[in-house]
């Protein structure tokens, strides 16, 4: 299991290497950390299915990723959308795991987050 701690030493050498900048210590070093709930918080991201629940969902979505970070899924959850047509992925360049808390690209999301929901309401 998990614990706080070890969570924490994961997050501080992955941030450590980053180039993230932007509200990263508010955002990611606290999200869990609270009341010892780190363990519950691994517990709970074991637990989701995305490729049970995602053909479900009868909807777009829009998927964000960074270039460097793992990425083995970014095809297969555009694959398993119900609209396939509408759905999105947008990868950046030089993003890590914590490119959505690096300024390159935090106006960029937010534009293409705003345009995205106009689309498809």
């Amino acid at each position: 299991k998990m614990t706080n701690k070890a969570i924490m030493e994961t997050m501080l050498g992955v941030g450590g290497k980053s180039k993230a900048n932007y509200h990263l210590v508010e955002c990611c070093y606290a999200s869990g950390m609270f009341f010892e709930q780190g363990a519950r918080q691994c517990d709970c991201l074991h637990a989701v299915a995305p490729a049970k629940i995602i053909p479900d969902l009868d909807f777009p979505i829009q998927f964000f990723n960074g270039a460097e970070d793992h990425r083995d899924s970014e095809d297969k959850w555009l694959s398993l959308c119900k609209d396939r047509e509408r759905s999105l992925l947008k990868t950046y360049e030089e993003g890590d795991h914590f490119f959505c808390h690096d300024d390159r690209f935090v106006a960029d999301m937010l534009e293409r987050m705003d345009e995205f929901i106009k689309k498809v309401t």
